[in-house]
């Protein structure tokens, strides 16, 4: 099986097309910015737009299945495109990467609503699909490291299943191995939970020991400072962390843990394994 990973430059993209190779597919990467630089080995590559239907086409043409990984994006508009292409293209599968809250009940939130659209397109194309939801990333945490400083948006009460993107990559190229996977929705979750702000001062005192104290940034003051500024970066990113102060992480799915395995890692040993 040959598959088209669209999204190929994204944080979540590299491990994932590390651990499909290892288990024997050929792959396509297409994204605006992916090069062979990014990656060890030599791969099939292909710069260009996702709402481009001619760059579309050639990300697809021969491959047999699809994953997309993409964010920042509209995922609605994209998934639209890529069932169609797919249709046109006799692809055989489509995955997706989601989000843990995405349900429902949550479709109040923009950001969520247009994830859950993406998934419907997908889930009604017709052809076998698999949807993972995963929890907040350990990656992610760098993200919040700027200028020399750890700076949380809003108190963020409710704790998570952290979990490392390696795990979440592994579970992703189990799940393309395995038919009885085609057809569901699975939530990736880590083997323990954390506060984000728990988990940051860790991830500071590890990898940044010079950084003493996580910053708390009240999400009605930022929203201001946004306002003000135009700065619209940081407006969506008020909006993102305003909806987890409210939402809670689902319980966690036994099916995900019978058909694709346990995550492995905790915060500690992915630390160790950052290090080595």
């Amino acid at each position: 099986m040959k598959i088209s990973v669209i999204g190929a430059s994204g944080m979540l993209a590299k491990p994932v097309i590390q651990q499909l190779e290892e288990k024997g597919f050929q792959l396509r990467l297409f994204s605006r910015t992916v090069n062979p630089s990014m990656f060890i080995n030599d791969y099939d590559i292909i710069q260009g737009d996702i709402f481009n239907p001619a760059d579309l086409h050639k990300a697809v043409n021969g491959c047999d299945a699809i994953h997309i990984s993409i964010s920042k994006l509209d995922e609605k508009k994209a998934a639209g495109l890529i069932v169609n292409v797919a249709k046109e293209k006799g692809i055989q599968l489509i995955s997706m990467v989601s989000g843990c809250t995405v349900s429902e009940e949550n479709r109040w939130f923009k950001f969520i609503d247009n994830k859950f659209h993406a998934e419907e397109l997908i889930k009604n194309s017709g052809i076998p699909w698999i949807i993972f939801r995963p929890t907040w990333f350990f990656e992610s945490l760098d993200l919040m490291i700027r200028n020399g400083k750890a700076t949380m948006i809003g108190e963020q009460p409710h704790p998570y299943h952290w979990v490392a993107a390696d795990d979440f990559a592994r579970m992703v190229a189990e799940a393309y191995s395995k038919k009885q996977a085609q057809n569901r929705v699975f939530s990736v979750y880590g083997p323990e939970t954390y506060l984000m702000k728990d988990i940051l001062e860790k991830y500071c005192q590890n990898n940044y020991p010079e950084i003493k104290k996580v910053s708390v940034a009240p999400i009605p003051l930022l929203k201001v400072i946004a306002g003000l500024t135009g700065n619209k970066e940081l407006k969506e990113a008020c909006k993102l962390f305003a909806y987890f102060q409210k939402v809670k992480e689902p319980e966690i799915p036994s099916e995900t843990n019978e058909i694709l395995g346990q995550a492995e890692l905790n915060f500690e040993n992915w630390l160790k394994q950052k290090s080595e």
